[in-house]
């Protein structure tokens, strides 16, 4: 795609007045640039956006951490984040709401393994099941985790990447606890395991 790119010069003080860069030439007075720009492969735009995500999420905490509210940070993630759940869930919400306990425990887990897609491979992710009553989810090599850490040194930033496994533990708590699900979370060196249980 060619996109054209105009810069105008604009003209120059009126007389009188203190100049306070050259004046350039009228007869450049337009330049008319073509500039060669590709369009972003998906896999890229992903990239950059996930670390913009965990690099604003790394400075949030680290400022609150600074001024002592971190709790309270964490109180408004885990209520904003249960407010969202509808949105996250599609039409999995309604039918949680319509069909029997069992079956919709499986529908939810189902769409939150779906879902942890958006940080982690699902290469990662490991699902055991027992019917109808209690899944463990594990999550392996963190990728989350990993870039986090990376990210958080580069910025220097003085944190321990770890605390996103603190915040998202609550999170999900919180979550199932709105679906009379009973959540527990392992927290690893490099990873998780979270136990979901139909109360």
């Amino acid at each position: 795609m060619k996109v054209k790119e105009v810069y105008t010069v604009k003209p120059g003080p009126k007389p009188g007045k203190k100049l306070l860069r050259p004046r350039l030439s009228p007869l450049i007075n337009q330049e008319v640039v073509d500039l060669e720009i590709k369009e972003m492969p998906l896999k890229e735009r992903y990239n950059k956006l996930r670390d913009d995500f965990f690099l604003d999420h790394a400075i949030n905490y680290a400022l609150h951490k600074e001024l002592g509210t971190v709790d309270k940070w964490i109180d408004c993630l885990v209520k904003v984040r249960i407010i969202m759940i509808p949105s996250y869930l599609g039409i999995a919400f309604k039918l949680v709401k319509a069909i029997t306990p069992g079956t919709a425990f499986k529908q939810f887990i189902d769409r939150f393994t779906y879902l942890l897609q958006t940080r982690h491979p699902l290469s990662n992710i490991e699902l055991t099941r027992v019917p109808n009553s209690e899944v463990e989810v594990k999550v392996r090599n963190c990728v989350y985790l990993r870039r986090l850490r990376e990210l958080v040194k580069k910025a220097d930033l003085d944190i321990n990447p770890k605390f996103i496994c603190e915040c998202g533990s609550k999170i999900i708590k919180g979550g199932g606890k709105e679906f009379g699900i009973d959540v527990t979370v392992d927290l690893e060196e490099n990873g998780c395991t979270i136990t979901a249980k139909l109360k």
